[in-house]
């Protein structure tokens, strides 16, 4: 490869080192972990559709049932909820990685079709938030209009 090729390469590899340090929040070159807290976090989510209903996953690991808001709403569900601050590491020391979120939390989640919300099932099992929603039959039929 000639000179010219190896520094359009270092051109180009350094610009997505960058661009990756600056979407990934990073402020100071290239780590693999970071001291500063996360100021805010959201738990991941899967939906599955099941067929007569769906079925969402969240990641709430460290967070007790009590400490978990579940709305469901005919089209959304709305889960709130914290995670307390836990480093009580005692005596003297010198934060060297802090990776793990604390605080608040609010996902909604829109559904494409109609749940019905007094049949809906939740299981809070190894840090993951089961939520079974039975899909609300809307019956379509047809209605004769009398136009005036």
């Amino acid at each position: 490869m000639s000179r010219k090729r190896d520094e359009t390469f270092d051109i180009l590899f350094s610009m997505k080192n960058k661009m990756d340090r600056f979407f990934s929040g990073a402020e100071s070159g290239p780590v693999s972990f970071t001291q500063q807290p996360v100021l805010h976090w959201s738990p991941s989510v899967d939906l599955f559709d099941c067929g007569d209903e769906y079925r969402l996953m969240v990641e709430v690991p460290g967070i007790e049932k009590e400490e978990i808001d579940l709305a469901v709403y005919a089209d959304k569900v709305v889960i709130k909820g914290s995670r307390d601050d836990d480093y009580d590491v005692g005596g003297v020391h010198a934060v060297l990685c802090m990776e793990r979120v604390c605080g608040r939390f609010e996902r909604v989640i829109l559904l494409p079709d109609p749940v019905d919300a007094e049949r809906v099932r939740a299981v809070l099992k190894n840090g993951v938030l089961t939520v079974l929603l039975t899909k609300q039959l809307v019956e379509v039929g047809k209605k004769s209009i009398v136009i005036k």
